[in-house]
């Protein structure tokens, strides 16, 4: 499948696509990006990259991937760009995201998925809990032991990002259809102290740290349901003891 990315985008979506790369999945940095020679075949990209069991084969010719970024966007010109070629969007939003959000980040995500939902294109939404694992941005930042608002006692649901890429890959191989929107998050609810916690006594560095999303956000999640992902992705959420318990120092 090749994927095209609307405009620039933030993380972590960049992090997820070149994650997507590595699995054999083209990612290209725009529209017009389509008509050089390392885009042309696009029926081998297609027939390479559907999950074998689903024998499924895809309704676009390529997967239009949106998120927040550094540009606005600007969906009609995108559009235009790709011609004749069919094309689905995929959305990468962030949990919080409401009109009435407190947070600007959030309310400008949900005027970016009403805005694709009303262009008519089939549409994937996915509304990513923060991402964890060892090298994550937030996790080498937990991992710095830093000063938490209301001594940390915010309740998150963190996902780890492993199980995003993995939902990305069942997505572009058929797993579900593209008409519908899911909160990808963990299931263990834990506080925001806790997890740094656990984040501080794992090997590793702290440099490239960041509140990925950032505490502004955070502040404004909900416990999210991770069952509903789950179920129609197929995946177990990966427990956070599965993956940290190698690495605790």
């Amino acid at each position: 499948m090749i994927l095209v990315k609307a405009c620039p985008l933030g993380e972590p979506a960049e992090r997820l696509l070149i994650a997507v790369a590595a699995h054999g999945h083209r990612v290209l940095p725009g529209p017009e990006a389509l008509d050089s020679d390392a885009a042309l075949d696009t029926d081998a990209a297609l027939d390479s990259n559907v999950a074998p069991e689903s024998n499924v084969t895809p309704e676009a010719d390529v997967t239009l991937v949106i998120s927040d970024g550094p540009a606005v966007l600007n969906l009609l010109s995108v559009v235009r760009a790709l011609g004749n070629r069919r094309f689905r969007v995929l959305v990468l939003s962030r949990l919080g995201a409401h009109p009435d959000a407190r947070a600007a980040s959030l309310r400008r995500l949900w005027r970016l998925e009403e805005h694709v939902r009303g262009g008519g294109a089939p549409t994937l939404t996915l509304r990513l809990a923060p991402l964890v694992g060892l090298e994550t941005p937030l996790w080498r930042k937990l991992r710095s032991r830093p000063a938490l608002p209301n001594d940390g006692r915010k309740l998150v649901n963190p996902v780890a990002e492993r199980d995003v890429v993995e939902t990305l890959l069942r997505a572009l191989g058929g797993r579900v259809t593209w008409n519908d929107w899911y909160e990808v998050a963990g299931g263990e609810a834990i506080s925001l102290a806790e997890l740094r916690d656990v984040a501080a006594r794992t090997h590793g560095g702290t440099s490239g740290g960041e509140w990925e999303p950032t505490l502004e956000e955070i502040a404004e999640h909900r416990l999210a349901e991770s069952e509903p992902w789950a179920t129609a992705f197929g995946i177990t959420p990966t427990p956070l003891a599965a993956w940290t318990r190698e690495a605790v120092a």
